[in-house]
This record gives structure tokens, C-alpha cells and sequence, in this order.
């Protein structure tokens, strides 16, 4: 398990690396490890219980086993360009 959660920890965006990064700001690296092992086998649990499927929050499952973050989709492009530009940055065209 603790293999499995040191694997998780480096997952970038999830839910889990969050949990693992509180944890070890706390009590250190190791004892966080340990934690987030512990809370695995806790959804592991849960999930054979119950007949769940678990899915995190903000990631959707494409073509295979690979998942793709979808926080920006909601925002049209046209928004993205000014929330750039209110921050600062000039955004121009592809060959402008």
C-alpha cells in the first residue's frame, strides 16, 4: 500500500497529492505516506462494499485508462484571452 500511495502522490492535480502535501507539511514525509496508504485501502473498502465506481472530481476518463483534467473547459476562449490580458500579458494571434 505504501508503494501504491507514494505512486498517488505524484499524481499532479488530484485529490490525493493535496491530502499527501497537507499531511506532510504537518508530520513529515513518512508518517504522510503512511496516511495516504491508510485512506487508499479506506476508498478501496468502501468501493468493494458498496459497487461503486470512484471517480475524482474535475477529471473525466478518455480513450483507455488515461484521464485529462477538464477545470478550463467551462471557459471560452475569448474568456481565457481576458482573464491573460487583465493579468497583464499581451496575447496575440498564431502568427501575429
Amino acid at each position: 500500500m505504501v508503494e501504491v500511495a507514494t505512486a498517488t502522490s505524484k499524481a499532479r492535480g488530484s485529490r490525493m497529492r493535496l491530502f499527501f502535501l497537507r499531511a506532510k507539511a504537518r508530520r513529515g514525509y513518512k508518517v504522510a505516506i503512511v496516511a495516504l496508504a491508510r485512506k487508499i485501502l479506506g476508498i478501496i473498502w468502501h468501493l468493494l462494499v458498496t459497487g461503486e465506481e470512484y471517480v475524482e472530481e474535475g477529471f473525466v476518463k478518455v480513450k483507455g485508462a488515461t484521464l485529462r483534467f477538464e477545470g478550463l473547459s467551462a471557459m471560452s476562449v475569448e474568456e481565457m484571452i481576458s482573464v491573460l490580458e487583465s493579468a497583464g500579458y499581451v496575447v496575440r494571434g498564431p502568427f501575429g
